[in-house]
């Protein structure tokens, strides 16, 4: 059967409309480079991210993106999140143990103080640079708080988190330096405070996660690699989403002011974003077996990529899919944080940081214009805005 063919200069010019092509020629279409393949519909995406044809193949892409070796690619590949089977599970039943939404639920306080003093910083000027201002410190906060990281080491924790996540990216190699250096620092300073939280246990992730693997007989290696891992996951995809929160909503006051009186609750609004401007914009995997998707087949070895963003447009799911509507993602639910066995551990977090963040800066801005300057992610990996600009009226307290 000849397939349709992805190609990544489409993509990147025009990333939604090369999806939508793509999606109508078919379940599955051939990527322009590797021999892989793109899962376009969301069924299909939602079916194959809960199959067990497919395993977790990250350490294989970032081989094929230029990196063999070094610290960063030796952390993923030992990486659960890098394996599938009876090792990511029992990882998974450690962090659920530990990560839980009761935990999350107690953080909110701090969230909302959290978000106001950010907004405390800004919202008299009228104007901000928001990717600095607020998305990169929020969801930094949270997570170290929620951790249990000092408050006088939090910036560079923060600043380690940055460097890691250019690793998440097609262009990888040319960071690949600096990534590294920050993943050694970061693993070190996570191993110290695990160890520090044995032997002075407190209320906090580190203390629990550390007191449940060593009964779970985790190694040290190990436990320092599991907490490295949330600071990049819990980090990089919030910021990213944050910013694309503001972006999508800057076109639609009508949304921004009916979130600001109550109209309509953060948390619809927060998943309809979601679905449609996501962080991440695909997962990729290798099947393990032959795969049968449609009238198409994947072969046992290729490379497959499951596209979120085709999925979270799919017209079949959702009819508008290219509008902005609250009630689409009540219908439908996106599957923005994954689905099945990697389906993402911190969503409760995440949704609790975007849903008190967006609370917050409704009541307290006007609906924000995006400036030109602004600057964009390539829009594979991680995608959103490296720079966003806005201006704004301020609003009461």
């Amino acid at each position: 059967m000849t397939r349709a063919r992805l190609e990544i200069a489409d993509v990147l010019t025009d990333p939604f409309a090369a999806l939508a092509k793509a999606r109508e020629a078919g379940g599955l279409v051939d990527l322009d480079a590797g021999g892989g393949v793109a899962v376009m519909s969301h069924e299909a995406v939602r079916t194959l991210l809960s199959s067990g044809a497919l395993r977790a193949n990250f350490a294989e892409f970032l081989r094929a993106f230029g990196v063999s070796e070094g610290p960063f690619f030796e952390w993923i590949a030992i990486s659960p999140l890098n394996h599938d089977g009876t090792e990511h599970l029992r990882w998974r039943a450690l962090m659920s143990r530990t990560f839980t939404p009761r935990s999350v639920e107690r953080l909110r306080p701090y969230l909302r103080s959290a978000a106001h003093e950010l907004i405390d910083g800004f919202a008299a000027r009228g104007a901000c640079e928001f990717m600095a201002e607020f998305a990169d410190p929020f969801p930094s906060l949270g997570l170290c708080e929620l951790i249990g990281v000092p408050t006088e080491d939090r910036d560079r924790f923060r600043g380690w988190a940055n460097t890691i996540g250019l690793g998440f990216s097609p262009m990888v190699a040319m960071d690949i330096d600096a990534v590294n250096d920050a993943l050694v620092r970061l693993l070190d300073y996570t191993g110290q405070l695990a160890a520090a939280r044995l032997l002075d246990p407190r209320d906090d992730l580190v203390t629990r996660i550390s007191t449940a693997a060593e009964a779970d007989g985790w190694t040290d290696d190990q436990v320092r690699g599991f907490l490295a891992g949330l600071v990049f996951a819990g980090h990089e995809t919030t910021k990213t989403q944050l910013g694309w929160t503001i972006a999508v909503l800057a076109e639609r006051p009508d949304l921004w002011d009916a979130v600001a009186d109550g109209t309509v609750a953060p948390a619809p609004m927060i998943e309809e974003v979601m679905r449609y401007r996501s962080a991440v914009t695909g997962v990729g995997r290798a099947a393990t077996e032959p795969i049968t998707v449609g009238n198409d087949r994947i072969e046992a070895g290729q490379q497959v990529f499951l596209s979120l963003w085709s999925a979270d447009h799919d017209a079949a799911v959702y009819p508008h899919a290219d509008r902005l509507d609250p009630a689409q993602a009540e219908a439908n639910p996106h599957i923005a944080f994954g689905h099945g066995a990697h389906h993402c551990l911190g969503a409760a977090l995440a949704r609790a940081e975007l849903q008190d963040a967006l609370s917050a800066l409704t009541v307290r801005i006007g609906c924000p214009t995006v400036g030109a300057e602004a600057a964009w992610k390539p829009p594979v990996g991680i995608n959103g805005p490296d720079r966003l600009p806005i201006t704004f009226t301020p609003r009461g307290q």
